[in-house]
């Protein structure tokens, strides 16, 4: 019997939906202070423990150094 794909029935749907709720809902909360809701898990992460290196930054974020040095310079620019 063939089973047709139902987005409600996706996990991974019900994930980037929550992702996407999330996002939305940080927005306006932080375009007040001019923070993009990546800068601001940089900054709650860096608060943690202040002096990181950019490698442990990654690792705690689940980024990569490709993707987080951009980002770093951005807020470091601003």
């Amino acid at each position: 019997m063939h089973q047709s794909l139902c987005l409600d029935d996706l996990l991974c749907f019900a994930l980037y939906s929550a992702n996407n709720a999330m996002g939305r809902l940080y927005r306006p909360l932080l375009s007040q202070y001019g923070l993009t809701y990546p800068q601001y898990l940089v900054l709650v992460a860096l608060w943690q423990h202040d002096g990181q290196k950019v490698n442990d930054l990654g690792s705690a974020l689940n980024l990569e150094s490709n993707t987080l040095t951009p980002l770093l310079k951005r807020m470091e620019a601003a």
